[in-house]
Order: C-alpha cells, then structure tokens, then sequence
C-alpha cells in the first residue's frame, strides 16, 4: 500500500490493497478446496492414485 500513496490517493491505495488480500484468500481458498478434492481421503504410497473408501483404485483391483 505505502508503494501506491505516490501515484494514487491513499483512499484508492487502501481500497486496492483490501482487494488484493481478499482476492489472493479467495484464490487459495479456492485452491485448496480443488487440491482436497483431487486427493480424497489420502494418496497410495505404491502407485499415488488416491484412495476411495479406503482402498486404492489401481493396486487394490489387481490380484496378485
């Protein structure tokens, strides 16, 4: 904020700094949300596909 005073009024220079902090916790917010739901309850240590219902949906499905 102090870096915009000089070009801009300090009113403006708030209102767009206030913008930025709130866009940038939608945006992680928004991120995380998307990153949980790709990796469910966890990720298999063998192939790293996630886990459904407690079992991995590639290594769980193969016999052995």
């Amino acid at each position: 904020m102090i870096g915009l005073i000089p070009f801009m009024a300090p009113v403006y220079a708030v209102i767009v700094v206030v913008g930025l902090y709130f866009g940038i916790k939608l945006y992680v917010g928004k991120k995380r949300q998307s990153i949980q739901n790709d990796v469910g309850e966890g990720i298999c240590m063998e192939c790293g596909s996630k886990i459904v219902k407690g079992r991995c949906l590639n290594c769980d499905s193969n016999p052995e």
